[in-house]
């Protein structure tokens, strides 16, 4: 568990072959966080109270008052679709657990930052936030910037893990 714990510093050195392995694992950690953070969004996504601010932030938008099964039908196909990416993202954490490499990192590093730019953006201008409640938007930023930071040590860890191994080949 210390290994991990020290894995999970993006500045800690990586100087033996164990410690490139743990910070490469780290980033699965990352990914679980993200699939927690998604799972409480599609969550509230799918709430009364969700579906009463997306009617408000249409109204606003359009001028149109949108048909209640309508958003009823989306919110729980959202919730669906949610299901689904919680689910691969899961299976993806296994992956980089088991098998740690550098592709899966960096992908989801984009996905973290793109929602943090969506969070941020949510702060900045609500209605680009489908009228979520502040402590979802916290805590949006809040995983999310673990998740990032879980990711950085994850490259670094991958790269120094296949440093080590390319060395061992020689």
């Amino acid at each position: 568990m210390t290994d991990i714990m020290g894995a999970m510093n993006p500045t800690a050195p990586l100087t033996t072959e164990d410690a490139a392995l743990a910070a490469a694992k780290v980033s699965a950690i990352g990914m679980v966080i993200g699939a927690i953070n998604q799972a409480v969004g599609g969550w509230y996504a799918s709430t009364p109270a969700a579906s009463e601010a997306a009617a408000r932030v249409i109204g606003d938008l359009t001028g149109q008052t949108p048909d209640p099964a309508q958003l009823a039908q989306q919110a729980q196909m959202g919730l669906y679709l949610t299901g689904a990416f919680v689910v691969l993202q899961l299976i993806l954490a296994a992956v980089q657990w088991r098998k740690p490499n550098g592709v899966l990192p960096v992908l989801f590093l984009v996905l973290v930052v793109w929602a943090l730019g969506g969070a941020i953006l949510a702060l900045v201008a609500p209605a680009f936030g489908g009228g979520q409640p502040m402590w979802l938007t916290v805590f949006t930023l809040v995983t999310m910037l673990v998740a990032a930071i879980l990711h950085v040590a994850g490259i670094r860890g991958a790269n120094a893990l296949k440093k080590f191994r390319e060395a061992e080949a020689y």
